[in-house]
């Protein structure tokens, strides 16, 4: 742990200002998680606590208490807690999905209506972040976990033991919204874990993606299971609620990861034990509201509208999430009705899209340097090299077009004329290609808009997310009046006419980069960043004698 003076620490002032682009980021700043809080060149006065002999409490080079330095075993420990949890709360959307036949007996109503129990807990997925976000920033990572599970529970315990289908629906949305948090916040967690390790940051954010991609997956061959075998009441809301409760003690486990957070705690810590000017930059600049709102939900909504990128990737992921919650609906039509499948085990067909899901985990590294040394003629530049970000992004044209392969596939082999081998075999390729798709499309923006990433990707999720909810409530009425065949065929086609997308992107897509508003912040507002680390630093070294004084009291208290 290292003291900077705060009173002679003036670099970078111009932070505060609502249009600089640092200003929504001074929680993420990589070296020592400070803020910038002296006195502004337009004159505005700095906090007064930094005045006199106030020191900021920073992390020193090699701290045990940064979530980078932490050991092997903690950050193992900790990125299986954060996929456990986001595995629960997908789980929770599909299981719902076999027990859509006991909901439709017992309160007399439509399939329609009662998708709309899954659909709602999809919609909640792109609600509750614009919550969860902000949370994260003020509080930390785990007090929005703790919160967000004890709703979940007291929502799924309604869900699960009410008898009422309206109360059923809304609280779905509750435990949705709830459930975001595991999804908004763990990748979070993994990037404090992990941001000076890009190796190990991709491998487990790879993890996470199959968590969240393949919950819904597991959850249907455990709810046709269970719906198959009780006809009292929705168990399968009843097992969410359980599994929920189950994993709900390990929370307690789950360290605080947000380096602003742990440094607020050490500073206060460290007052409490008489070193009274010791602040934590993270004290001294909470974001205002406007601050909050402008990164969370403005600027997410801006790029949506003003980034070609954002938009792009936006069509595509919503395309392959809807159309998976799309054969949660239509699965049991295909397999059940049409193929004469017990009901049971409907939800082993689920397990070829996992199938298709680990084989594009396995295979991503060697597709990756497969699009290193294959060359696109008809689509790369012929006067220059194709930019790395272009480069990576191949891999999604195989994924796109696995997706209306996929498609077409299971449509024209879903009658019953055609053995059920044929449609459960397509499921592997829409699996590989649906993880391609998300995997390279995140990557891809996160690269392109930087530390402006969150607010693109929360956009990506948020539109994803509500048009998802429509896919499982239309489900029924287009394989009523189409047939499973052109029910299913035309979103075949559809997503056939989305191909040139990722073409335009890697033809382009250095141009459209270099003409982005965000990115160029983004990337202007790492350089400056970088800059002010480099000021942090001489002031870290400078600090040595304070340092050493004050760790051999601090060891007890902090």
């Amino acid at each position: 742990m290292v003291l900077v003076d705060a009173a002679t620490y003036i670099a970078g002032s111009q932070c505060h200002s609502t249009s600089n682009p640092l200003s929504n980021l001074l929680p993420m700043a990589s070296v020592s998680q400070i803020a910038l809080l002296a006195k502004s060149n337009d004159g505005q006065q700095a906090d007064p606590r930094l005045e006199g002999n106030s020191e900021l409490v920073v992390f020193s080079l090699n701290d045990r208490d940064d979530p980078p330095q932490w050991a092997p075993r903690k950050k193992r420990l900790t990125l299986a807690l954060v996929c456990i949890y986001a595995f629960a709360a997908v789980f929770g959307s599909a299981i719902y999905a076999p027990g859509e036949t006991q909901v439709r007996e017992r309160f007399g109503v439509s399939a329609d209506v009662s998708s709309t129990g899954l659909a709602v807990y999809v919609l909640g997925f792109g609600l509750g972040p614009l919550l969860w976000g902000p949370l994260s920033e003020l509080l930390g990572r785990k007090i929005p976990f703790n919160i967000s599970w004890v709703i979940l529970i007291a929502s799924s315990a309604v869900s699960a033991f009410v008898e009422n289908i309206a109360v059923i629906i809304v609280f779905r949305l509750v435990s949705g919204c709830a459930a975001s948090c595991a999804l908004t916040t763990g990748p979070g967690v993994i990037a404090d874990l992990y941001s000076k390790d890009l190796r190990a940051l991709g491998l487990a954010s790879t993890v996470f993606a199959f968590c969240t991609l393949s919950g819904p997956c597991f959850a249907t061959l455990v709810g046709f299971f269970i719906a198959a075998h009780t006809s009292h009441g929705l168990w399968v809301l009843r097992v969410q609620l359980f599994i929920v409760i189950a994993v709900w003690p390990m929370l307690f486990m789950l360290p605080e990861t947000y380096g602003p957070t742990i440094l607020e705690k050490r500073a206060k810590r460290l007052r409490k034990n008489g070193h009274a000017n010791a602040w934590a930059a993270h004290e001294l600049h909470h974001k205002s509201t406007s601050e909050l709102l402008r990164a969370h939900v403005v600027r997410p909504f801006a790029m949506m509208i003003h980034e070609p990128i954002v938009q792009g990737a936006a069509v595509w992921v919503t395309m392959t999430y809807g159309i998976l919650y799309f054969f949660f609906e239509v699965y049991p039509v295909v397999f059940i009705t049409q193929h004469d499948i017990p009901f049971q085990l409907c939800g082993i067909f689920f397990l070829s899209i996992s199938l298709g899901m680990v084989t594009s985990i396995g295979t991503f590294k060697s597709l990756l340097k497969l699009a290193e040394r294959v060359r696109l003629p008809l689509i790369e530049p012929k006067d220059k090299a194709l930019p790395m970000e272009e480069t990576h992004l191949k891999i999604v044209l195989i994924g796109c077009l696995c997706l209306p392969i996929s498609l077409f596939w299971f449509a024209w082999t879903s009658g019953p004329e055609t053995h059920w081998i044929a449609p459960a075999l397509a499921g592997v390729p829409f699996g590989f290609g649906t993880t391609a798709i998300f995997f390279c499309f995140a990557s891809y923006i996160s690269t392109t808009y930087a530390l402006y990433s969150s607010s693109a990707i929360a956009a990506n999720t948020f539109v994803r997310s509500v048009v998802a909810a429509i896919f499982p409530i239309i489900a029924h009425t287009v394989t009523d009046r189409l047939g499973t065949k052109w029910g299913v065929a035309i979103f075949a086609f559809i997503a056939l006419a989305m191909i040139p997308i990722p073409f335009i992107f890697i033809r382009y897509g250095a141009t459209l980069r270099a003409r982005s508003r965000h990115a160029r912040e983004a990337h202007e507002a790492i350089a400056r960043m970088h800059e002010q680390n480099g000021l942090v630093l001489g002031q870290v070294g400078q600090s040595a004698v304070i340092s050493s004084a004050i760790d051999k009291q601090g060891e007890n208290a902090v």
